[in-house]
This record gives structure tokens, C-alpha cells and sequence, in this order.
């Protein structure tokens, strides 16, 4: 049965504006997961989220049964684990992503107030079928929800992802999403009062560069010797106005303490995910690797390195296939000796 709302929560009543907002949205249909042919479908998406990442011959979730389901998750999920139900997605709202009349996957909705900072709207359950990819829909899905936080009054759209979901991790990043930290998993976050910021190549480096044009001013600046990583920050943070050379007071994750969970966006963490995509060494030396769990929850590149060694140590374990770029430098003992 689906968790009682409260009427005084916050965060309930902002996802019932939230619902009110995309009511009518055509790209968006609210789910019923109370009819058995809609939960089974959901259940059976939320596992092949999953499934494609982690085992050879993912199905398609249109094909699977109660039955098949339950055969599909005992060999690719944990015991601790088990696939999403719409019933009890917390204040979560399910829709279905529609075009044309035809379903093409699933998407989960919530505001939250976190009591403190601007409420956001999260994101989670995005999920297309295999077939309706590289069409577009996943930027038309975030564009509809990122005009409706903003016609809300939200300060932006967060969400989480595995490092191990390379697909998702790409996507959202060339949405423009921010590192705000990678505690349990990656945690991302576009915030609207943020600069748009790209990666510029250059002959040899790669330039974390605040401003979609204007000045082109590179933050941070990384260059690879070997298997070593050359990292260069600017030593002022440079304004989201190119015409202000001035300190734009925010303070780095590599300055945040030990175990600080969502600082403000990082420029050095989202650089560094881009690197690690990449394929890229993200690591400085020997004395930057000694400060990796400084950094563990968030920060500087030694620290996603590390993360890295524990998420891919971890599905190894568990007998998951791992399809991720090789991290120059990196070593990725067994999970026993992390």
C-alpha cells in the first residue's frame, strides 16, 4: 500500500504543485500503480536499469512476467536489493514517458525541502527502453522537468546515479550537471543560480571552463605525464559575469572539510568525473594519493579514484560485470582489501 501522505509536509506539498505543473504535459503521463499490468511494467523497468549494466543479455522489460521478474533479479541484484515498486516511491510521483501515443519508459518526480537552501526537484527512476535512445527523449523529459522547477520557484534539479551506469553518468553530464558529491553514489545536481561551465580540448589538456562563451576563461586546467595527472586551478574563482574579475566567495570542495556532504557544486569534483569518463589519470602523486579519504566523500580527484576502487571492488564481489574506462595509474584490489 502506498505510505500515507501528510498534508504538512513540505516537501509533499511542493510535489503536489510539482504534479500540478506537468498535469496535461504530453511527453509525461501519471502512472497508476495500483493496476497490475502498470506496476508489473514499472518493476520490470526498474530492474533492467539494473540488469543492462551488470549482466550479459539484459531483456526488455516489455517481455517480462511476475515469474520472469523474480528469475532476473535473484541473478542480478543483491540480497539487499530489489526492483523499485511504484507503490512506494515515498513522495515520489511515477509517470510514464509518452510520445505519440506509445510508452517509452519511466520517470519518478519529487520536490524536496531540505529545510535549509532552495528546495529542488529530484529525479530518479529515468529510464528508456533501449529501442526509443539517442532520439532525443531524455533531453526533451529534462527540459519539461527543469521549465517546470523553474516555474515553481525551485533552485534547481538534483538526482543520483551509479559511476557503473556509464550511459546515465555521460547523459547527465553533457546536461550540464554538477558533482556534489559520490558518498554512496553520484550525486549530481544542476542549481539554476549556477554559471553554465563546458570542457574545452586542447592540443594536450583538457580546461573546466565557467561560461558557455565570452571570455573562455579555464578554472582548471589537466594535462596526463604517464600515468600521472597534471592538475592546474586558477588561483581566484572567476565570477559567473566574464566582465567581473572579482572572488565569487564560494568555497571549493578540496577546502571543505573531511566527510562534508553537498557543498556547494564543484568545479574540482565535476572535473574530475569528466576525466574519470575519459578515461583519464586522476592521480596527482604519491602525497595527493595519501589524502584519498579526505576526499572520499567529495573533492579533489584522488578521492573519486578511490570511490572508484570501492564501487567497481564491490560489483566485482557480487559477480556484476564491470564496463567502465580504465583509470591510468589506478590499481582495483579485490573488495576484501579495500
Amino acid at each position: 500500500m502506498p505510505r500515507p501522505r501528510d498534508p504538512d509536509d513540505p516537501s509533499e506539498l511542493l510535489t503536489a504543485d510539482l504534479a500540478a505543473v506537468l498535469t496535461g504535459v504530453p511527453l509525461l503521463q501519471p502512472a497508476t500503480p495500483e493496476d497490475p499490468a502498470q506496476r508489473r511494467l514499472w518493476r520490470a523497468c526498474e530492474l533492467c536499469t539494473f540488469l543492462e549494466y551488470r549482466l550479459a543479455g539484459a531483456p526488455d522489460p516489455r517481455a517480462l512476467t511476475d515469474q520472469t521478474i523474480r528469475d532476473w533479479a535473484r541473478r542480478g541484484l543483491t540480497s539487499e536489493e530489489a526492483p523499485a515498486d511504484p507503490t512506494a516511491l515515498s513522495n515520489y510521483r511515477p509517470y510514464w514517458i509518452l510520445s505519440d501515443g506509445r510508452c517509452l519508459g519511466t520517470v519518478a518526480v519529487a520536490a524536496r525541502d531540505p529545510g535549509w537552501g532552495q528546495p529542488c526537484l529530484w529525479i530518479a527512476s529515468l529510464y528508456l527502453f533501449p529501442s526509443e535512445r539517442r532520439g532525443g527523449t531524455g533531453t526533451r523529459v529534462m527540459a519539461t522537468l527543469d521549465a517546470a522547477a523553474r516555474h515553481l520557484g525551485l533552485g534547481g534539479v538534483r538526482l543520483e546515479t551509479e559511476w557503473l551506469w556509464q550511459g546515465a553518468v555521460r547523459f547527465y553530464l553533457r546536461q550540464g550537471f554538477w558533482v556534489a558529491n559520490w558518498k554512496r553514489r553520484l550525486s549530481l545536481v544542476r542549481y539554476f543560480e549556477d554559471p553554465p561551465y563546458r570542457i574545452r580540448q586542447d592540443p594536450g589538456q583538457l580546461a573546466f571552463v565557467l561560461g558557455a562563451s565570452g571570455a573562455d576563461l579555464a578554472r582548471i586546467t589537466a594535462r596526463r605525464r604517464d600515468d600521472t595527472l597534471i592538475w592546474e586551478e586558477q588561483p581566484r574563482a572567476w565570477s559567473a559575469d566574464p566582465d567581473d574579475g572579482g572572488d565569487d566567495g564560494a568555497d571549493d570542495a578540496s577546502d571543505a572539510a573531511p566527510g562534508a556532504l553537498d557543498p556547494l557544486a564543484s568545479p574540482a569534483s565535476t572535473f574530475a568525473l569528466w576525466l574519470a569518463v575519459r578515461g583519464w589519470p586522476l592521480i596527482r602523486g604519491p602525497a595527493e594519493w595519501e589524502h584519498r579519504y579526505h576526499w572520499s566523500d567529495t573533492g579533489m580527484p584522488e578521492g573519486l579514484a578511490y570511490k572508484i576502487t570501492v564501487f567497481e571492488g564491490y560489483a566485482r564481489r557480487c559477480g556484476f560485470r564491470v564496463d567502465t574506462p580504465r583509470i591510468p595509474g589506478l590499481a582495483y584490489p579485490p573488495w576484501e582489501n579495500l
